[in-house]
């Protein structure tokens, strides 16, 4: 009895043992491979990858939230939409500790979270008003205190848009609505279609024409240097800007030195100087100047396209229905565009609505709008005639 006893103590002691041990290698085995020697002097994207095994997910991976529903039956009530938290796992190198900031998009400085000093594997929270409009979420990691700090970003599944209601005086600014997820859908009759869910329970429709209607980009702009068109990809006209900023400034150093004067001021212009007004009597009541009464509500007309007029297609703003169906025929516009695949941009496509309904100003970008059988026939805009050229004159007979 004694000898089983002692037996199955043994065995015991032994699975203990090999757990421990297992568990020790384990945790090792999630400690983070040693740095280069030369990480300070290494460039940005080196440094990134350096720094990639530290963190779970990779930022070479998306990062992801928390069950939104889970937080709010949690916290005992609804979340507000910018509070719902994610994860990252940081696991440090041995020796080592790693300091970081994390990059809010907040306004208030108040806001800013303090610095974190992480020794040991642990669970850092993120919060989705993080994230930016590129559905990038960016912290600073300094890994001493010579490190001036790298950008270390993650991308999320869920974007972020920008819309201005109609109610809303000028001047405002704009407000962030997240996008939790949407839908791009094609019917047999070529009908096409987009429904979008944010995470305030909102859910919209937006309607596409069954063609795909180019903007028309405009007349060509021309430098002052030749007569031929810009390239349409931004550089001319920032060049044309900065020439003519220059122009301006070798004009207005050529007239200071051929000593062309500035037109005096007027006498009433001048304060504190005595002039041909007549001046208010000693006890007179003096009328105050009428204060200016603030504008209307946003139009379409006192918003700026942030997307370009070239490879952009275009629509009605009836288009964009929030709440199921809309009065067809309003006079805002909305443009979208598929050609959101840079390096800044996630994948998808952006939709921009002046005078929608509900909203004056409406900024959406859309991951569901990278599937390229959803684009349509793409129709460009009519050509304009070109201008018939003057007859030349007949020379005069010697």
């Amino acid at each position: 009895m004694v000898s089983e006893m002692a037996v199955t103590m043994a065995v015991t002691m032994a699975v203990t043992m090999a757990v421990t041990m297992a568990v020790t290698i384990s945790s090792a085995a999630q400690a983070a491979p040693a740095l280069p020697r030369d990480f300070l002097q290494l460039g940005e994207e080196d440094r990134v990858a350096a720094l990639a095994p530290i963190f779970t997910p990779s930022p070479f991976e998306d990062a992801k939230l928390d069950s939104p529903e889970e937080q709010s039956i949690m916290a005992g009530a609804a979340v507000a939409p910018d509070r719902l938290r994610g994860y990252i796992r940081v696991h440090p190198p041995k020796g080592m500790c790693v300091r970081i900031e994390r990059v809010t998009q907040e306004s208030d400085p108040d806001a800013a979270r303090p610095t974190l000093k992480i020794c040991k594997p642990e669970n850092v929270s993120f919060k989705l008003g993080d994230m930016d409009e590129f559905s990038e979420l960016t912290w600073l990691v300094r890994m001493n205190n010579e490190d001036q700090g790298t950008r270390v970003s993650w991308r999320l599944p869920h974007r972020v848009a920008f819309v201005v209601p109609y109610n809303v005086k000028i001047p405002a600014e704009s407000n962030p609505v997240y996008i939790r997820s949407c839908t791009a859908s094609r019917s047999e009759d070529m009908s096409r279609g987009v429904f979008v869910k944010t995470f305030g329970g909102e859910k919209w429709f937006i309607r596409f024409p069954p063609k795909d209607y180019v903007v028309d980009p405009g007349p060509d702009v021309l430098l002052d240097t030749g007569n031929q068109p810009l390239d349409k990809d931004g550089f001319g006209y920032r060049e044309l800007f900065r020439r003519t900023k220059i122009r301006e400034a070798r004009e207005a150093r050529r007239a200071e030195k051929s000593g062309v004067k500035k037109p005096a001021k007027k006498p009433e212009d001048k304060l504190g100087e005595k002039s041909g007004l007549k001046q208010p009597k000693r006890g007179a009541k003096l009328v105050p100047t009428p204060t200016p009464v603030p504008k209307g509500p946003f139009q379409p007309t006192d918003f700026a396209w942030k997307i370009s007029r070239f490879n952009t297609f275009f629509m009605n703003a009836s288009n964009f229905m929030p709440g199921g169906a809309v009065t067809p025929g309003m006079k805002g516009e909305c443009r979208y565009t598929f050609e959101t695949n840079g390096a800044e941009y996630p994948e998808g496509g952006l939709i921009e609505c002046h005078g929608a309904d509900r909203y004056a100003y409406l900024y959406l970008p859309l991951n569901c709008l990278s599937d390229k059988t959803f684009r349509a026939e793409r129709v460009e805009p009519p050509k304009k005639p070109e201008p018939t050229p003057e007859p030349t004159p007949t020379p005069k007979p010697q």
